[in-house]
């Protein structure tokens, strides 16, 4: 099986950036800036139109409206003096939060997305790349579990929901041709459909979860996990076929969990959800004890997907901490889109022998297909 001291030092990661995040809710001060006092840092050249406005008659409209709430006691908020009308306003409601994407009234959910995935765990690293392609559907399985004396029993067919990840070695440390993992679900709007691969399987929580199991089929070989619990039957969770296909992809399993969570999942995506990211804006954030926030955000033209146009905001990041944390990073978000649209950043910590580790991350959406939800 994987290596769990591995995947403790995944989950001491997403700890470290959780706790990050935590600094920027209180206990400092905080300011905004309007766009006439701040200058945008560079990012990347963008292939969209660079003139979104709020005339544009294919783009998607927001259907809700915002306003900003006050700040807490103990930090102090300037707030923007733009007031955009109600047309103008924009929300990232639910960054990396699986939802249905509101259109004009419509709601539409993303059924296939596929996206290019870079990662170079430490500075000496070479920089790995993947290309990972994503589908939602729903099929029927058959579960098997295990009796009390070790047999492998047949449970029934079941319907669930389907997560399948397709993860094409592009440059990879053992990986030599594609992995296709199908994790399956009792119920929708699982994180198999946002990680690189879920690693939801491997809570002892297997009820509370719905992780009906998986399957891994890598050079002809599977690995099959099934959980009767999940549908409700009293059997032994089964596993079996070919174990040794995660010690064999370790490594590259592994780097691609840290990439994902040091990187992708930041503490400014929060704070963004409550900005009209319609406003080119930027603030800052710091405390008593050295923590520093610092953001900046504009509009970046738009950009389709299954024949609708949705607008784009840049935005950039920085964290510094006395604690040898910190984080810098610039991003494409379309704000009524759950998932990033490009990402690109860095997450230095000190590791177990006092020396800084960072670890580089990036992706880009190649690909997304929406349907209407039913």
């Amino acid at each position: 099986m994987f290596s769990m001291k591995k995947f403790a030092l995944a989950l001491l990661l997403v700890a470290v950036v959780l706790l990050a995040s935590g600094c920027t809710g209180s206990g400092g001060t905080s300011s905004s800036e309007t766009p006439e006092t701040t200058s945008h840092s560079q990012g990347w050249e963008s292939s969209t139109s660079q003139t979104p406005t709020s005339s544009q008659g294919t783009t998607e409209t927001p259907s809700e409206t915002h306003s900003t709430s006050s700040p807490t006691p103990s930090q102090t908020e300037t707030p923007t003096s733009t007031t955009p009308t109600p047309s103008e306003e924009l929300y990232w409601t639910n960054p990396w939060e699986y939802s249905p994407i509101d259109v004009n009234g419509e709601k539409y959910v993303i059924t296939h997305y596929v996206v290019l995935y870079k990662v170079r765990p430490n500075e000496t690293s070479p920089l790995y790349e993947y290309r990972i392609e994503k589908t939602e559907r729903k099929a029927n399985i058959t579960v098997y579990g295990m009796d009390f004396s070790g047999s492998k029993v047949e449970v029934g067919t079941f319907e669930v929901y389907e997560y399948e990840t397709v993860i094409t070695p592009v440059k990879a440390a053992a990986m030599e041709e594609p992995l296709t993992i199908k994790v399956w679900y009792t119920t929708r709007a699982s994180d198999a459909f946002i990680y690189p691969w879920d690693m939801g399987w491997a809570s002892a929580n297997y009820g509370e979860n719905q992780v009906v199991g998986f399957e891994m089929d890598y050079q002809g070989r599977q690995l099959l996990y099934t959980n009767p619990m999940a549908v409700g039957k009293s059997a032994i969770p089964y596993m079996g076929g070919d174990q040794n296909i995660m010690d064999e992809l370790n490594t590259d399993l592994m780097n691609l969990y840290y990439g994902w969570f040091a990187v992708l999942h930041v503490g400014i995506w929060a704070d963004w959800s409550g900005r009209n990211l319609l406003v080119p804006q930027s603030g800052t954030w710091s405390d008593f004890f050295g923590h520093a926030w610092s953001w900046e955000t504009k509009p970046d033209g738009t950009v389709e997907f299954s024949g609708i146009k949705f607008r784009v905001v840049e935005g950039t990041w920085s964290y510094t901490g006395v604690e040898g944390v910190s984080m810098t990073g610039k991003a494409r978000v379309a704000p009524k889109i759950f998932i990033p649209l490009e990402v690109d950043g860095h997450f230095t910590s000190i590791d177990e022998n006092g020396n800084p580790l960072t670890i580089y991350g990036y992706f880009k959406v190649e690909e997304l297909d929406l349907a209407k939800a039913s």
